[in-house]
């Protein structure tokens, strides 16, 4: 079976998920006459609908699931021959091959070296889990499908989403993004445990065109065993992101803790360790020079596919007026947990002060 296996596969599911004689496999239960479990979700201004629940994600609030992204989950390990043309090969820093991107004659395929492929048509509205290896947990599948896929599909549906973090303060939404373990998760928990709600961890959906607004993602922040212990997070509100990770997924048991509703975006702040773990005393908040402010927004972009122009030139248009209009600010703090009161002290200082062009600091020691 060639590049059209993905099509057909989606064809099924848009004639009604009838799985019978799914992809010519024989010996699996005739599902013709089966009602398909019809699980409503929604997440980065998505309303998605699964064949198994994604617990992680709060239930679509609206009865209806029009414009939906339909995902089928539970034939994950039937293995279908796939043939795309991979166009982007994404890298862990120690150089091994993550995530593959390919397309098809219908569509494309992400494939997660490993641990599975996820089929997705054009429009980003059916997607297909397949070709999990056996030792693959459902609990991985939900993460890939969740943190991984759902960004890319907020991207190839139209609008712009950050590699960040946010939360709400009565000045707005601040986002923190930043290369993989600047801390980003850890400082949005400490303002979560102080009061105020999450808006997403790691994926931060936009819209707007004179306001930028933020959709909410979920109730969950993917934690480091050291960053819970420093935190004091409870055990009880621990749950495993992947079998092949210790991170834990960390959610406050207070409904108040998420922010469900759009927001006005406020700030969004380049989030950087100081290099020594020696601490220095000091917060450091800087200004950015627009052009810097939206190289760093360029570098945090999802981006699904890099050989389609007119993505491209829509995401740096959007991000162009983001710089316009919303302050770009680098974030520089203490290398060490203890320090996080501080610059959580320093960023609500920066959001309710807009005149200043730099803000500085020093720490209580």
């Amino acid at each position: 079976m060639g590049g059209g296996a993905g099509g057909w596969v989606l064809g099924q599911i848009e004639r009604g998920f009838n799985y019978s004689n799914f992809l010519g496999v024989e010996n699996i239960a005739d599902l013709s006459k089966t009602t398909i479990p019809d699980f409503r979700q929604q997440a980065y201004g998505l309303r998605i609908v699964t064949d198994i629940p994604l617990p992680e994600l709060p239930i679509l609030q609206t009865s209806s699931a029009k414009s939906a992204v339909h995902a089928i989950l539970a034939r994950r390990f039937e293995s279908i021959r796939l043939n795309p043309r991979w166009y982007l090969r994404s890298r862990l820093p120690g150089g091994r091959i993550w995530l593959r991107s390919g397309k098809t004659a219908d569509g494309y395929v992400l494939s997660i070296v490993n641990l599975a492929d996820f089929v997705i048509d054009r429009a980003g509205s059916r997607i297909i889990c397949c070709n999990a290896t056996g030792d693959v947990s459902l609990e991985t599948i939900r993460h890939l499908l969740i943190d991984q896929v759902l960004p890319l599909i907020v991207n190839l549906r139209g609008r712009e989403a950050l590699h960040a973090t946010a939360v709400a303060t009565r000045s707005g939404v601040c986002a923190f993004t930043g290369v993989a373990g600047a801390g980003k998760s850890t400082l949005a928990a400490s303002f979560v445990l102080a009061g105020y709600p999450l808006v997403c961890d790691d994926c931060l959906a936009l819209s707007g065109s004179t306001a930028i607004m933020t959709l909410p993602g979920y109730p969950g922040l993917r934690l480091w065993e050291d960053s819970t212990r420093a935190l004091g997070a409870s055990s009880r509100h621990l749950k495993p992101v992947a079998h092949y990770t210790d991170k834990s997924r960390w959610r406050n048991s207070q409904p108040a803790d998420f922010c469900s509703t759009t927001r006005r975006l406020a700030r969004i702040y380049l989030l950087e360790r100081a290099r020594s773990n020696k601490r220095k005393g000091r917060v450091l908040i800087k200004d950015l020079a627009p052009g810097d402010a939206l190289i760093g927004l360029v570098k945090a972009a999802y981006r699904f596919d890099i050989t389609d122009r007119m993505m491209l030139k829509r995401q740096f248009r959007f991000l162009s007026r983001v710089v316009q209009r919303v302050p770009v600010r680098r974030l520089i703090i203490p290398n060490e947990f203890s320090a996080l009161s501080e610059v959580r002290e320093a960023v609500l200082h920066d959001l309710s002060d807009r005149h200043r062009s730099q803000f500085r600091i020093k720490a209580r020691r």
